[in-house]
C-alpha cells in the first residue's frame, strides 16, 4: 500500500503555486494547506500536521530560509523541501543551514518533484551526485588535511559555510552556536589567515579547494 503524504506548499506566485499543487494532487498527495506569503505559511503549516512542506525561497518578509526554520522550531517532525529559482551552491548551503532535507530547483520535472516530496516523507536523505547531498557533505568535512589545517575544527566549520555566503546568523543555526560566537571564529580565522574580512576569506576557501 502506497504512503499517504500530506504536503503543505508555500509559494508567493499564485500561478506557480497551483503548478505545484496539480503536480502533487495528481499523484495522490494530500494538499494539507498552500499559502502565499510567509507570515501564511510560518501559522499554517504549523497547524496542518503536514508530513513535508514544500516552501519556496523568495518567499517575502522573511524570505523562505527563514521560514523553514521557524516551521522546524514549531514542528519538528516536518520535513521541508526548499524549491528555489536557482538552486546554486549558495541557495543550497542556506536550505542546509535552515533545517531543510533537500532543496531542488524550480526548473525540476515534475517527477522530480514528486519524487523529492516522496523521500522526504520516508526519510530518505539525497545521496551524491545530486546537488544538495554534494553541499551538504562538503559543508560537513572537517578532516585536518586540507588547506586550512592551520584553523581549529569549528573555524574550518565557519569557513566552509562563509565560502557559501551565508550569514553569521544562519551559521549560528547550522551549527548550533550563538551569534558571537560565530563572531569570534569569524574574527580569529581572518585573523589567522590575514584576511580582511569574509568575502577574500571566501574567494581563498575556492580557490583552495576547501568548499
Amino acid at each position: 500500500m502506497d504512503l499517504q503524504i500530506s504536503l503543505s506548499v508555500a509559494h508567493p506566485s499564485d500561478l506557480l503555486r497551483a503548478g505545484l499543487i496539480a503536480i502533487a494532487a495528481g499523484d495522490g498527495i494530500v494538499i494539507a494547506g498552500c499559502y502565499r506569503d510567509a507570515e501564511g505559511a510560518i501559522g499554517g503549516i504549523a497547524a496542518s500536521r503536514s508530513a513535508v512542506a514544500l516552501i519556496d525561497s523568495a518567499l517575502p518578509f522573511p524570505d523562505g530560509f527563514t521560514v523553514a526554520r521557524q516551521v522546524l522550531d514549531q514542528t519538528p517532525g516536518i520535513a521541508v523541501v526548499i524549491i528555489s529559482p536557482a538552486a546554486d551552491t549558495t541557495h543550497l548551503a542556506r536550505a542546509r543551514a535552515a533545517g531543510a532535507v533537500n532543496c531542488i530547483a524550480e526548473s525540476c520535472s515534475a517527477s522530480e518533484l514528486l519524487a523529492t516530496i516522496r523521500n522526504a516523507a520516508l526519510g530518505r536523505a539525497p545521496q551524491p551526485p545530486e546537488p544538495f547531498a554534494v553541499v551538504t557533505a562538503r559543508l560537513a568535512a572537517s578532516g585536518p588535511d586540507g588547506a586550512d589545517r592551520h584553523l581549529t575544527l569549528r573555524e574550518r566549520q565557519v569557513l566552509r559555510h562563509l565560502a557559501y555566503g551565508l550569514s553569521n546568523d544562519e551559521i549560528g543555526a547550522a551549527l548550533g552556536i550563538g551569534l558571537e560566537t560565530v563572531k569570534t571564529h569569524v574574527h580569529k580565522l581572518l585573523r589567522k589567515m590575514s584576511m580582511r574580512d569574509r568575502t577574500q576569506a571566501a574567494v581563498w576557501a575556492v580557490k583552495n579547494g576547501v568548499v
